[in-house]
């Protein structure tokens, strides 16, 4: 069947289907593997497993964690240099370990990593790729979760989740996977991230894994599975989508005393000589037969799973399995009498027995945060570590979407850049100690470079891109530092300009640009419509000069108008000779007023405080609210980190959030340094003092009011814990509800959890949780909602009713002792870390909370500017996305990138989720892209690597209301298709 499958999709596609036989090294005749060694007893790894009376069946399950980064960086912890730091080299890994499962086909172990196994795969000769492939057929070495990396869950989002899983998966099937020899993956294997999201759990039961594992679970939580025997169980991560679920015992290691790696620090070889002082076998296999003993009562089916393995292990694979083997034989002799039968196994093996043999599993619909491993150790603070990166991630992510989509249209570089090295980079970035901010320093500067490199290449895909369908002559460049006043091409102050904006949204939309410029003689032309716009200039901040001595003296502000996936053209014409346009002059109230001042757009007005520019009110205008206002205010606070107490010696840490009061310190009063009106937007600027200030955006057309704050460097003198707070006058009560990595909003109660009973012992920490994209306030009495919309991911609380408050950048001075052996101390240009970031807050009536789906993708997917000096385009505008398509702002474009050669892939996505008036979306696929005629196209799971019947459980459920090359998506559905055009 898979021959079959793997045949209709190539050949869909225009491709030449490569069969077994054309493989180097694949031949039929020579399937079977010849080992050297024999059974010795065991069970086979291609048998099922069939449960014995009154013995209990072990798994045992050979695997490494391979961590892409985190003491080492990548290349490092490949190639296993640098031991002084940590003894690993993932290549001497997959090297022993071919070598020994060769020898015995009982043996089997499961890899997982595809960021380290392409390197691997690459250096091989066609006859290691050949051995590796019959491997896979005969059920000794399989592959789970097969993404890029293993993925944190808490600080990624959903669109850099799915694309980094399939950057692995499909990766899997194009390069190792041929006709016979079944790569799919069938298991999610997120062992180590801190915490586990509902979203998450859906979208790997989208793309078709059938299972979950994972290691790491609240303690209080834990414990009364364990007790219950409830650590298996049906996540119904969604209402359409729903997983088995299995919890390891203690950890992804090997039971105490029995790794045999050369990794291990608790190494104990197995003496099986009688005569010698050292011998230990039964008193070996007396202690894990007690350990499994304990195991087996709490789990239910009959059947347990020992994971032999952990961090970087099997570097010694001959030593690892030679002692399995023993232990092994030496517990399956006495099997009558201690009621065990261990054998190789796989979790997918595993899994199958467990369904088969098991009693009908609890159903659990809520997610796993936050994660805590005893009373004062929450891990809640890597929702905030390293916050710059963690914003140059979501950059990059926005980047590489543009990148793809220039490569769909135009096609992919048979030289030059291409998007390769940025993907590759995103991956490994959305790794559990990657965007998690949890490596050592220099791990973290090296994720940073690699998508620095990445960066630059798409950026040449997309400049070079915009400046072929543009019809151009001139190069253009990307403005990286626009946000500190810096773009090196608009330095030049005797030269025009030509600005080309993309638009990577599906929906036209109306933005905001900010060009950072020399002086303020120039004027605007929009070249799609020839006529003259208006700029503002405002002038660059001394907190903006600070940040970057080379900041240029303004910012041009120009409002864009931008097609649907397509990009619009502006000149900057220079003229030395008009009147200079001064930049937009401050307001001065008088002294002896005590009004507020009062600030107005379509939607708002917000009134703020003469002397402290503080925001004190909000009130909505939209028909129907008039007169409905809330008291909203936000002030910077800082929680001191915790050293260690009486209590507890945990200190807070790259990973703990742990402060050492409940109660926040204020950081003083804040200074109105200047109120700016404008006609696009009002400016009123703060200082919190030397380190903290901001700038509260009102813009005239805009359902959000945007708060960019600048934070540090941070004193070095203690610990501190940054927050900003809102406080407003909705009563919420004791619930706020946060995103889940971007999707679905999921309630929080304070100080409670859905499915056990829970004793909060850190009341600020323990109710804080992970915010990639939104959080809300809501008053259900009044029906009105405040809503922060945030540029990164980040730690929130609502810890008092009308109160939320996110967690916006740490510097911690003590490590929290959970592996990494440094400080979060980040230091940059000789002090510490600056960060500047936004918020957007969206106040509305429940009726209209809906609307924040589409602001959230506004500032999710900004616009991509390229600049070059004169040089008017011949076409200055374009849109590659169909004037067919009806425009739906709740209909997104997730993905459109080049695929297998001669295919595109598409995803598309309603964001509206049932519960906030979500609906059924139709979309034509022959008119969804401008000027490409549809030929063919092929659902797929969600990964893109096996198609869609192989993923769903119920095709036809799942196809019931779609009608030709018309698709239905329903609410919060994502759906991928590989489309060809003619």
């Amino acid at each position: 069947m898979m021959l079959l499958r793997v045949c209709l999709l190539l050949t869909l596609l225009g491709c030449v289907v490569v069969g077994w036989s054309d493989v180097p090294g694949a031949d039929d005749d020579d399937v079977d593997i010849n080992h050297s060694e024999g059974t010795r007893g065991r069970y086979n790894a291609n048998d099922p497993v069939t449960p014995h009376s009154g013995v209990v069946n072990v798994h045992v399950v050979p695997h490494t964690h391979d961590d892409v980064g985190w003491l080492k960086t990548v290349d490092q912890y490949y190639y296993g240099t640098h031991n002084d730091i940590y003894r690993g080299g993932v290549q001497y890994i997959l090297d022993t370990v071919i070598d020994e499962l060769l020898k015995d086909g009982n043996k089997t172990f499961i890899y997982v990593e595809m960021a380290f196994f392409k390197r691997w795969w690459d250096e091989q000769n066609n006859d290691m790729k050949s051995t590796v492939r019959k491997l896979v057929k005969a059920g000794q070495f399989e592959f789970v979760n097969a993404g890029w990396c293993m993925n944190d869950e808490a600080s990624v989002h959903y669109s850099a989740t799915i694309d980094q899983m399939s950057e692995g998966m499909v990766w899997l099937q194009k390069e190792v996977g041929v006709p016979g020899v079944d790569v799919t993956p069938n298991i999610a294997w997120q062992i180590d991230p801190f915490g586990h999201s509902s979203a998450h759990a859906g979208l790997v039961a989208q793309m078709g894994l059938k299972g979950l594992f994972f290691a790491r679970m609240d303690y209080q939580d834990y414990n009364k599975r364990k007790a219950n025997k409830d650590l298996e169980f049906t996540w119904q991560a969604t209402p359409a989508w729903s997983i088995f679920t299995h919890t390891m015992l203690d950890m992804y290691w090997a039971p105490p005393g029995f790794c045999f790696d050369t990794t291990c620090t608790d190494i104990i070889p197995m003496v099986t000589n009688p005569e010698s002082p050292e011998y230990d076998l039964p008193e070996r296999v007396g202690s894990i037969t007690k350990y499994m003993t304990d195991m087996s009562s709490h789990y239910r089916s009959g059947n347990i799973m020992l994971t032999m393995g952990g961090d970087f292990c099997y570097q010694n694979a001959r030593m690892y399995f030679k002692n399995l083997d023993i232990l092994m034989d030496a517990v399956n002799k006495d099997s009558a009498k201690n009621g065990f039968k261990m054998f190789y196994s796989t979790p997918t093996k595993y899994m199958n027995a467990v369904i088969k043999g098991a009693d009908l599993l609890q159903n659990k619909t809520d997610d796993l945060f936050p994660y805590a491993n005893d009373p004062h150790s929450y891990w809640t603070g890597y929702f905030t570590s390293r916050p710059g990166l963690k914003r140059y991630v979501r950059d990059c992510n926005n980047v590489l979407q543009a990148c793809k989509q220039i490569e769909a249209t135009i096609g992919v570089r048979k030289s030059g850049p291409t998007s390769e090295k940025l993907r590759y980079a995103m991956g490994v970035a959305q790794h559990h100690d990657a965007v998690s901010g949890t490596s050592k320093q220099h791990v973290a500067d090296d994720y940073a470079q690699r998508l620095a490199i990445g960066q630059t290449e798409c950026e040449g895909v997309i400049n070079m891109g915009l400046k072929k369908l543009a019809g151009m002559t001139h190069n253009l460049q990307s403005c990286r530092m626009a946000n500190e006043s810096v773009c090196e091409v608009t330095r030049n102050e005797n030269s025009s300009y030509t600005i080309i904006v993309y638009n990577p949204r599906n929906l036209p939309r109306v933005e905001y640009l900010r060009v950072p410029l020399a002086h303020p003689h120039y004027s605007l032309l929009d070249v799609a419509s020839g006529k003259r716009e208006h700029i503002e200039f405002v002038r660059t901040s001394k907190e903006t000069k600070n940040i970057n001595p080379h900041a240029l003296p303004l910012v041009g502000v120009i409002k864009a108008r931008l097609p649907p996936l397509g990009y619009t053209s502006y000149m900057l014409d220079l003229n030395m000779d008009t009147p200079v346009r001064s930049p937009r002059k401050s307001w001065h109230r008088s002294k002896n007023s005590a009004d507020p001042l009062v600030v107005q757009s379509k939607v708002y007005k917000i009134e703020f405080d003469g002397d402290t520019g503080a925001m004190l009110r909000i009130t909505n205008k939209l028909a129907g609210l008039s007169g409905v206002s809330d008291k909203v205010t936000q002030r910077f606070m800082q929680y001191t980190s915790n050293t260690g107490d009486k209590e507890s010696k945990q200190p807070s840490g790259a990973y703990i959030f742990r402060p050492k009061t409940q109660t926040p310190d204020d950081l003083g009063t804040p200074v109105l340094t200047d109120f700016i009106p404008g006609e696009y937007a009002t400016e009123i600027w703060q200082s919190f003092g030397d380190w903290i200030s901001q700038v509260t955006r009102v813009y005239y057309d805009k359902m959000y009011i945007e708060v960019e704050w600048t934070v540090g460097p941070i004193p070095a003198d203690h610990g501190r814990e940054i927050i900003t707070r809102y406080e407003t006058s909705l009563s919420s009560g004791d619930t706020f509800y946060t995103d889940s990595n971007g999707r679905e909003m999921v309630k929080r109660v304070l100080n409670k959890q859905p499915t056990y009973d829970v004793n909060v012992t850190e009341p600020v920490a323990g109710n804080y949780y992970p915010v990639n994209s939104r959080a809300t306030i809501r008053d259900e009495k009044r029906k009105m909602q405040l809503t922060v919309l945030n540029d990164r991911s980040q730690g929130a609380a609502s810890l008092t009713s009308g109160q939320m408050e996110f967690m916006v950048h740490r510097r911690c001075l003590k490590d929290d002792h959970r592996g990494v052996a440094e400080p979060l101390n980040e230091t940059a240009n000789g002090r510490g870390l600056i960060v500047r970031g936004k918020h957007w807050l969206f106040y509305s009536d429940l009726q209209s909370y809906h609307l924040h789906r589409d602001i959230g993708l506004d500032l999710f997917y900004s616009p991509v500017v390229a600049v070059t000096s004169g040089n008017e385009p011949e076409t200055p505008s374009k849109s590659f996305y169909s004037s067919k398509a009806t425009p739906n702002p709740y209909l997104n474009l997730l993905t459109y990138q080049p695929f297998n050669d001669t295919g595109t892939l598409i995803r598309l996505e309603n964001t509206l989720q049932a519960s906030e008036g979500g609906t059924n979306i139709s979309i034509d696929l022959a008119n969804l892209i401008a000027d490409k005629k549809l030929k063919g196209f092929e659902e797929l799971g969600l990964a893109g690597d096996r198609p869609v019947k192989d993923a769903v459980e119920n095709l036809k459920l799942h196809l019931e209301l779609d009608q030709g090359t018309t698709i239905t998506l329903k609410p919060l559905q994502i759906r991928t298709f590989v489309v060809t055009f003619g």
